[in-house]
Formats: structure tokens, C-alpha cells, sequence
């Protein structure tokens, strides 16, 4: 059963975290693929799965290490 993108992203209040417009997208595009490495498991490779969802999380932490309000706490 496929994971609906926007009920994943309306569990988290991703407009009220302190980050800027970088990382909100970044952070967007981590849990998309997030959803859709659980929803393509069976219909997919797994390695490419765990791969385009390792390369968005990576960008992600990169992104938030160097970013003074993403840093925000």
C-alpha cells in the first residue's frame, strides 16, 4: 500500500521547526523518499531504495551541520 507523501509530511509540524527554506526542502525530500522506500520495498530494488533515501538524509545532515538556522535550537 502506498504511503500518501502529504499524510507523512502532516505528522511532523515541518513550518513551525527552526530551519530555513534550504532545509525544510531538504528535509521534504528525506522523508518523501523515506515513504517511498517503505511503500516501493516489494516493487523495487531495495539497494537503489536504500541508496536514494541514504543520499537525501545525507544531504540533509550536511546541509543542517553548516546552516546557523538550522543550527537554531
Amino acid at each position: 500500500m502506498p504511503i500518501d507523501p502529504k499524510a507523512l509530511l502532516g505528522l511532523w509540524r515541518l513550518e513551525e521547526m527552526p530551519a530555513c527554506d534550504e532545509g525544510m526542502r531538504l528535509a521534504r525530500s528525506f522523508l518523501i523518499s523515506a515513504g517511498e522506500a517503505v511503500s516501493m520495498v516489494d516493487r523495487q530494488d531495495p539497494e537503489h531504495l536504500r541508496m536514494e533515501f541514504n543520499v537525501q538524509y545525507d544531504a540533509f545532515v550536511r546541509h543542517c551541520a553548516e546552516c546557523p538556522k538550522c543550527n537554531e535550537v
